[in-house]
């Protein structure tokens, strides 16, 4: 590790030249093409000569648990969030210190970390998951894989709408989906209806086809939805919104009548 400044500290591969990222970038290829198999082999192999290659843990992993082996992909992350801790100094503390997206090579492992932590909340372990996506929210707090909205996902899954509230206050002008329909979500929990409905109307000034989307009786497909891009203000971004969140408003006794009235006065000014 390099330490750059008091917080601010670096991964470090000096063994990993341009040969070997070609190899890598090769083996990505393949797998994009759908030779899953020799992919696979390729990355193995380059495991087998770099361990210290987080990168290749991360799309290893990813591989496995696309094609069914999710056991095997979890294992993997596992070391490799091992590896990338066990690289940290022991003056190294969570809280103070940084291993900030801006740098290229702290990627690898805040992606690997990230998806470590998706495993868990996708198989309902919310507590395991939230506390790796805080961590990650710890050690980069810009956000730049957009993990606050994970944490909101969990908070409203334990139930727990003020730890909601102190994420969106810790991004007072965010305008990500889950922060802005968050807020008036975990308001409107609390009985603090004025105040939801304030920042319900902010929400929907912004992004009106997820209010729009959430009082839906039926929710269709959109067309050409791609897992890997978002339409912002788009119909696919309402559509993910409430397949991801939209459980939390439905359960929420009241809180798509609000939805509801909001629209009905948008719709009369």
């Amino acid at each position: 590790m390099a330490h750059l400044d008091e917080n601010d500290w670096i991964f470090e591969y000096p063994r990993l030249d341009m040969e070997v990222f070609d190899r890598f970038d090769g083996a990505i290829d393949l797998w994009r093409m759908g030779e899953d198999a020799m992919a696979e082999r390729e990355y193995r192999a380059l495991l087998a000569e770099y361990p210290e290659f987080i990168d290749v843990y991360q799309h290893l992993a990813l591989l496995l648990d696309e094609t069914g082996r999710e056991e095997e992909a979890l294992q993997l992350w596992r070391e490799a969030v091992a590896l990338g801790f066990g690289c940290l100094p022991e003056s190294f503390s969570m809280g103070r210190d940084r291993l900030a997206w801006g740098y290229l090579d702290n990627r690898p492992f805040l992606r690997t970390y990230h998806s470590y932590g998706l495993w868990y909340l996708e198989r309902g372990e919310v507590e395991t998951a939230l506390s790796i996506f805080n961590d990650i929210l710890s050690l980069n707090p810009n956000d730049n894989q957009g993990v606050r909205g994970l944490v909101i996902q969990c908070y409203f899954g334990l139930g727990w709408p003020g730890r909601v509230l102190e994420v969106c206050e810790s991004y007072p002008d965010d305008i990500m989906e889950s922060v802005l329909y968050g807020r008036p979500l975990a308001l409107y929990q609390q009985g603090r209806q004025r105040e939801a409905k304030e920042a319900l109307r902010e929400a929907i000034d912004h992004f009106p086809l997820i209010a729009r989307e959430l009082v839906k009786t039926r929710h269709r497909r959109p067309k050409d939805l791609r897992p890997d891009y978002i339409t912002l203000g788009g119909a696919d971004q309402a559509y993910y919104y409430w397949t991801e969140e939209g459980g939390f408003w439905k359960n929420t006794p009241g809180a798509l009548d609000l939805v509801r009235e909001c629209l009905q006065e948008v719709a009369g000014e």
